[in-house]
């Protein structure tokens, strides 16, 4: 059984804090201490990143192995990444995240016969307050169903079978947001298998406050596009979109946020949160839900602007 960890460095360098061989220190060290070692590493480098930053790069990891991204897209860094991956298994991290020492293990545990995919348990590494609540809406719904299955995945933590990464790239006509849910979507009309394993834990870095909530609006920015490109309609929102438009978007946001509760009603103890805590995060995601709703608004007023910006 091999292994092959695929690290993009968009996600380092949107919240950087020097050099770009330093912000991915974290993450390579963390790597380098696996109880499962992995067979090889894969830093994928895009034309955005300086020559001078990706030499240091280069000079700094030398066991590791690079990838060269056609552009700088999140999901075509992705792609490179599993392209030239050897590994039976690749898994994706994100520049920006730390994986827990037990990672490679617990995700590779779960990888049996029938099951093409795991997704693991991602919060953001803070202990303030405000990236503890921003936790729930960013990646706790990804959660383990009645059925065994994945709710849904974060690409910054996940690991699949290479063939199926390789039938089944990514879309990097998307600009930055929905690709991962995008991606699960496919996998599931097509059959395949995701599961999801708590205890393959990575903690992801933090950015500002604003930041972290503009991330909720470019969500909702993203999503109409990806509603653009979903011929095969594979999400369920798609024909109710291309319908009705603006209408549309203010009654899947509705039904999300209904869909939300739910969730951490009946998942709370697997997400983490406590029953006193619960009216708090039901008020939480109503307010990210309407910044996701603000930004589909926005992209359906513009759209030559994302248009041009995908391209």
């Amino acid at each position: 059984m091999s292994v092959s960890v695929v690290v993009e460095t968009i996600t380092a360098r949107e919240d950087s804090k020097g050099a770009l061989a330093d912000d991915l220190r974290g993450t390579l060290e963390a790597l380098a201490k696996q109880t499962v070692t992995p067979d090889e590493v894969i830093i994928v480098l895009d034309d955005d990143v300086e020559r001078s930053a990706a030499d240091e790069v280069r000079r700094r990891y030398p066991y590791a192995k690079f990838a060269a991204s056609k552009q700088s897209n999140y999901f075509e860094a992705k792609n490179a990444g599993a392209a030239i991956a050897t590994g039976e298994f690749v898994a994706l991290l994100d520049g920006d995240c730390v994986p827990a020492p037990d990672w490679i293990e617990m995700l590779v545990a779960r990888l049996t016969p029938g099951v093409a995919g795991v997704a693991g348990r991602t919060r953001y590494v803070a202990d303030s307050l405000f990236a503890r609540t921003l936790s729930i809406p960013d990646f706790a719904h990804v959660v383990e169903q009645e059925t065994g299955t994945a709710s849904g995945m974060n690409i910054n933590n996940v690991a699949f079978r290479r063939e199926v990464l390789l039938r089944h790239p990514f879309d990097a006509r998307i600009r930055r947001n929905g690709g991962c849910y995008f991606l699960f979507n496919q996998l599931r009309a097509a059959g395949a298998r995701v599961v999801y394993e708590p205890r393959a834990r990575t903690f992801h870095g933090t950015s500002s406050g604003l930041t972290l909530l503009k991330k909720h609006f470019d969500r909702g920015y993203d999503g109409v596009g990806v509603y653009r490109l979903d011929e095969q309609c594979v999400l369920r929102g798609t024909r109710l979109f291309r319908r009705l438009g603006p209408i549309a978007l203010v009654g899947i946001t509705a039904r999300r946020v209904v869909m939300d509760w739910i969730r951490m009603a009946r998942r709370r103890r697997q997400i983490g949160i406590s029953a006193l805590a619960l009216p708090y995060f039901c008020a939480v995601v109503v307010g990210t839900r309407m910044l996701e709703l603000a930004g589909g608004f926005v992209a359906i007023a513009s759209p030559r602007r994302y248009t041009r910006r995908v391209a």
